[in-house]
């Protein structure tokens, strides 16, 4: 059975990449305080593009990049408890779907 490994560093990449999403949110939200929410942002960039490179040394990229998508399930809970955005059905449909999708395409490759 194959496996991901170091999988805890594609899911600290996933993180990043949603703090870096969350980070120019704040920045629309404080105009005052947009160009270190930027800095801030760019620097969660960085971080998880050096992450991003260690995966790959360890996993085929098509093993791996199907985790993106839960940067989608982040950024949904963000929206919803820190910003009070709405939760429609498309919403949830449109989660489920994506979840649904990396678990198959994650038994596919296993």
């Amino acid at each position: 059975m194959l496996e991901i490994k170091k999988v805890h560093l594609v899911l600290l990449g996933v993180f990043l990449q949603s703090l870096s999403f969350l980070s120019i949110k704040y920045a629309s939200v404080y105009p005052t305080l947009s160009i270190i929410l930027m800095i801030v942002a760019f620097g969660f960039i960085i971080a998880r593009a050096y992450i991003w490179q260690i995966i790959l040394q360890y996993n085929e990229l098509s093993r791996v990049y199907p985790f993106n998508s839960l940067v989608q399930v982040l950024i949904f809970l963000y929206a919803v408890l820190l910003f009070h955005e709405t939760i429609t059905l498309t919403n949830i449909v449109g989660l489920m779907l994506m979840v649904t999708g990396l678990y198959l395409i994650g038994k596919k490759n296993l």
